[in-house]
């Protein structure tokens, strides 16, 4: 895995993407006006891409 972080990467900002696209959309379908939609979607962007990385770090961690 070591040699392939940015791939890595890039699977993990475009799956955020995914995640803040479908929390604010949710939201806003639920009635949450615009602005605070898109706080949840950077929210969850933020929480995943954070997540993820910390996942990823253990991993290539555990490997060395």
């Amino acid at each position: 895995m070591n040699n392939n972080r940015g791939l890595w990467m890039a699977v993990i900002i475009t799956a955020g993407l995914f995640v803040a696209f479908a929390g604010g959309g949710l939201a806003w379908l639920g009635g949450t006006p615009v602005p605070l939609a898109v706080l949840v979607g950077a929210t969850g962007f933020a929480g995943f891409v954070g997540l993820a990385l910390a996942v990823m770090t253990f991993l290539t961690r555990a490997q060395d």
